[in-house]
């Protein structure tokens, strides 16, 4: 089996800890950590930054970039975050979740899509809580009717660093852990 982790800067392995920026190594992210554990390839697709893709030539761009790896796949897709950042409603980024996926499924008939609600920040104030509690009731009505896998990642209560966004080192480790026995119930 091989798996595909496309995502943002959390999939990535960005340390928020770090002086000037940068990211943990291959062994501490959860990506790595996880094809490790489940004893597969692992594709880390993680960008700092990246939002869903809600332009045509953005989203062409990705499924290039993600069929780049092969046919067939466990293609976990976890985005979300930078958008809720940027003050992007639920609603809004589940339509272009939607759209997405739609065209991914298209791309790779042969690989199976896993879409993953993000845990939420821990940012004080703002109501990030109940925006990406939101999300996930959102991103689990796309996956039911595009019939994709789900999985809400915020009851894993994944610990970030000291910016509140990023996952720390303990993060990525309860990440793969938690995500390891995701997939293994799945696959039962």
């Amino acid at each position: 089996m091989k798996i595909i982790c496309y995502g943002d800067s959390n999939t990535y392995g960005y340390d928020g800890d770090a002086v000037f920026g940068g990211r943990f190594p291959p062994e501490a992210r959860w990506p790595e950590l996880l094809g490790r554990a489940l004893g597969c390839e692992v594709v880390n697709r993680g960008l700092n930054g990246r939002r869903v893709p809600r332009f045509r030539r953005s989203a062409e761009a990705d499924l290039a970039l993600l069929k780049s790896t092969g046919d067939r796949a466990l293609i976990l897709v976890m985005l979300g975050t930078n958008d809720i950042l940027a003050e992007a409603g639920a609603q809004d980024v589940a339509a272009h979740m939607r759209g997405f996926l739609t065209a991914l499924v298209g791309a790779m008939p042969e690989s199976a899509v896993l879409l993953c609600a993000p845990p939420p920040l821990t940012l004080p104030g703002e109501g990030f809580e109940q925006r990406f509690a939101e999300l996930a009731e959102e991103y689990a009505a796309v996956a039911a009717e595009l019939g994709v896998l789900f999985v809400d990642t915020a009851p894993w209560q994944i610990p970030t660093g000291g910016d509140g966004i990023h996952f720390s080192a303990r993060g990525h480790r309860l990440f793969a852990l938690k995500m390891g026995q995701t997939i293994r119930k799945m696959l039962q």
